[in-house]
């Protein structure tokens, strides 16, 4: 059985640990991304459901035919 050499051993390793890190952070950076999309869509559908205002229900019948 040969040995392995153990010189580059640790450089390759922080390679490896270098490109989880990257890996991880683009996950986090596309997680990020979802998550200010889902905000945007749950903030206007909270403003939807809101019920008008009577100047906002009185506004609409002012421009009905007499």
């Amino acid at each position: 059985m040969t040995r392995k050499s153990t010189e580059h051993q640790p450089e390759g390793e922080s390679e490896m640990v270098a490109a989880s890190v990257a890996l991880q952070e683009q996950g986090l950076e596309l997680l990020r991304a979802e998550m200010q999309a889902l905000k945007g869509i749950m903030e206007g559908a909270a403003h939807a459901s809101e019920p008008s205002s009577d100047a906002e229900i009185e506004a609409g019948f002012d421009n009905m035919p007499v």
